[in-house]
């Protein structure tokens, strides 16, 4: 069969949106556990997949073309839509969950208590970051050098996102436009494995927080 540009285009396309509708198996989803228990096994992975699969899969024909690929990216702007109006609009970082998670933070030393020298301890650390000579006061010449560094902060976080995706796996890997059930599965797979540090065949708890840390550290470049 010829592939067109447009169609190899496509599958490229798709490869974020397929991985992540797989994140099964990344720390931290456990939308696979299905018996609830914190511990995700090898058969409740290839369940999870096996549903996601036929679900994108909608004329049963064993792949996922570019027209269902695109009905995959719509159902998933959806849910976002219905994630963010459950938390009034701010998404993951805001609401009422975002905002007690911030109070914990702030509250060091845990009493349940925010007093004021808590809440304004992190401005007065960004402020003696910035106040390089230690007068008490930011100057112009600070203020620039603090800008400075907030972008180029930001371009290394683009540069980074940007590796990321240039190095993420294409699903589609014999490049004819349409993904198998074995092409859809095989990240998830590859995840559960390195979480699965003892091979067991099942991801505890445990093994997640490390695989979440450690991620957390890859992406930070540690």
């Amino acid at each position: 069969m010829k592939i067109t540009k447009k169609k190899m285009a496509i599958g490229a396309g798709a490869a974020a949106l397929l991985v992540a509708g797989v994140a099964v198996a990344q720390p931290g989803h456990m939308r696979a556990d299905a018996n609830g228990d914190g511990n995700l096994t090898r058969a409740e992975l290839n369940t999870s997949i096996d549903e996601r699969f036929a679900r994108a899969d909608a004329n049963s024909d064993g792949a996922i073309d570019a027209s269902e690929q695109t009905a995959m990216r719509a159902e998933r702007r959806g849910h976002r839509g219905e994630r963010r109006g459950r938390h009034g609009g701010e998404g993951r970082r805001g609401g009422r969950h975002g905002h007690g998670d911030r109070m914990a933070r702030l509250d060091t030393n845990s009493d349940g208590v925010l007093t004021r020298d808590e809440a304004l301890a992190p401005a007065i650390a960004r402020f003696d970051r910035a106040d390089s000579n230690s007068d008490g006061r930011i100057d112009e010449a600070e203020r620039t050098a603090m800008r400075e560094q907030r972008e180029a902060r930001r371009a290394e976080r683009r540069a980074n996102r940007a590796e990321r995706r240039a190095n993420r796996p294409n699903p589609d890997a014999n490049g004819d436009g349409r993904i198998t059930r074995e092409e859809f599965g095989v990240r998830a797979v590859e995840r559960f494995s390195r979480a699965d540090t003892d091979n067991d065949g099942t991801v505890t708890r445990e093994e997640r927080q490390a695989a979440r840390a450690a991620h957390r550290a890859e992406r930070r470049g540690e």
